[in-house]
């Protein structure tokens, strides 16, 4: 993951207002009493100034957060051994409180609009997605016990017939294989891939809590999206591939496989077939409760006429697992 930077900007004075006379935009750093009335500074009521009246501070070194006289509330520098505007000892003495959060550069210090309450819809997705899956329970997944009669066997049995011959195929240059000719190559986006595309920077500001504020730069590594291109080829292979497929369909206990079928061992030669991949299917008829395909134990297992004691769906259908 990309690392985020951080730049200094330098230091700059918060201000702050009087609450005897109403003075406003002191310097804290500077002005730790009221010019106009001579009070002492109030640290809770430091704030970020606007764009425009920002007052860098040269050459600052920090040292650390102011701390609040306990015996007349005034805000001292972490150095002080002793309040310089009533004498008291400061052993002990607290941290002034920081501005947590810095206004927008140029915006107004007013309180956020009240955002507009917005009706909540999830609750009745919520339901939605409730009274649904009660439904598909109900038709679907609950069942009951039942006793149904097993009506007829019926089966199914296939042959796929498989031809050598060319085979017409895409790919990308390097899945196409060894054995293939005429390829016929242009290029295409393939995929894409992230490079360096500079970085997304925004300022912030941080109350040092000892009257100056530090304004920060920080930056992240942004990525653009480019596209890596490769060849795509057509090209012409010469593969087995099932072109048919021979059935043979019945009820009763004595499925058959299919006849004339080619042997499964055919030279590859142009033209050429063989058998392919075999599949059986054997399926239970229920009277009026549907069909199951089965396995063929289970399948030899019942007879014609018996009844069986099942789960039953809602929809009538028989749950196949419980056979």
């Amino acid at each position: 993951m990309a690392q985020e930077r951080e730049e200094s900007q330098g230091f700059f004075e918060m201000l702050w207002d009087c609450d005897h006379c109403d003075a406003r935009g002191l310097y804290a750093k500077s002005q730790r009493y009221c010019a106009n009335c001579g009070a002492p500074q109030n640290p809770d009521k430091r704030y970020f100034p606007q764009e425009g009246e920002q007052r860098r501070i040269d050459g600052h070194v920090y040292e650390g957060a102011d701390r609040t006289c306990p015996a007349c509330s005034s805000p001292q520098s972490a150095r002080a051994h002793n309040c310089t505007h009533c004498g008291s000892v400061l052993d002990g003495a607290a941290e002034v409180r920081g501005v947590a959060e810095a206004p927008t550069a140029g915006a107004p210090r007013t309180a956020p609009a009240r955002p507009r309450r917005r009706r909540r819809i999830w609750p009745f997705l919520l339901l939605g997605l409730v009274v649904i899956g009660f439904l598909v329970w109900l038709r679907c997944i609950r069942t009951q016990e039942a006793t149904v009669e097993v009506a007829a066997h019926s089966w199914k049995r296939a042959i796929a017939i498989e031809e050598f011959n060319d085979r017409h195929e895409e790919a990308w240059r390097n899945e196409v294989p060894f054995e293939a000719s005429f390829p016929i190559c242009s290029d295409r986006q393939r995929s894409t891939h992230q490079v360096p595309d500079g970085e997304d920077c925004h300022m912030e500001r941080r109350d040092k809590k000892d009257g100056t504020f530090e304004q920060v730069k920080k930056c992240k590594p942004k990525t653009r999206s480019e596209p890596v291109m490769d060849s795509w080829c057509r090209f012409t292979v010469r593969r087995w591939k099932a072109v048919d497929e021979l059935k043979e369909t019945g009820r009763g206990l004595s499925p058959v496989w299919p006849g004339n079928v080619p042997p499964g061992d055919t030279p590859a030669t142009l033209g050429a077939k063989r058998q392919g991949k075999r599949t059986e299917t054997n399926t239970l008829e229920f009277r009026d409760h549907g069909t199951c395909d089965v396995s063929d134990a289970t399948w030899r297992k019942y007879q014609d006429g018996q009844k069986v004691k099942v789960e039953v769906r809602a929809s009538g259908d028989v749950a196949c697992g419980s056979l």
